[in-house]
């Protein structure tokens, strides 16, 4: 069985924030919402957080900006990227720096399930 695990979401839509937060607290994680990158990063600071989920298209901090700020202060935490956008450069950057895996919007929530599953299982 699986250990509940705290993951945070960094959306700046509360659509997707609400979306995500009933959906993934219904199946027994703990779920911390941020609606932008500074937020996450307190929360990141402040928080035990097992696995980051953020969206790439934010105001003030996008999601490579998280990215790279997230791995100063954990420098091996899991990060699912989520775009409404196509893969574009900024996006594969933050692959490259090793965000693990970018969802395409609107994604179905069994697509999540299983990225979560393949860093969750303990």
């Amino acid at each position: 069985m699986n250990k509940i695990k705290t993951i945070l979401i960094v959306d700046d839509e509360q659509g997707y924030r609400d979306l995500l937060h009933r959906a993934l607290s219904e199946q027994g994680y703990t779920v911390l919402v941020a609606a932008g990158g500074p937020e996450a990063l307190d929360i990141l600071k402040r928080d035990e957080v097992d696995i980051i989920i953020t969206d790439m298209k934010m105001p003030k901090m996008d999601g490579l900006d998280v990215v790279i700020a997230s791995r100063q202060l954990r420098p091996d935490i899991p990060i699912i990227l989520m775009t409404g956008y196509a893969v574009e450069e900024r996006v594969q950057e933050a692959l490259a720096r090793k965000a693990s895996i970018c969802l395409q919007k609107p994604f179905q929530m069994k697509e999540l399930e299983t990225a979560l599953q393949s860093f969750l299982i303990t």
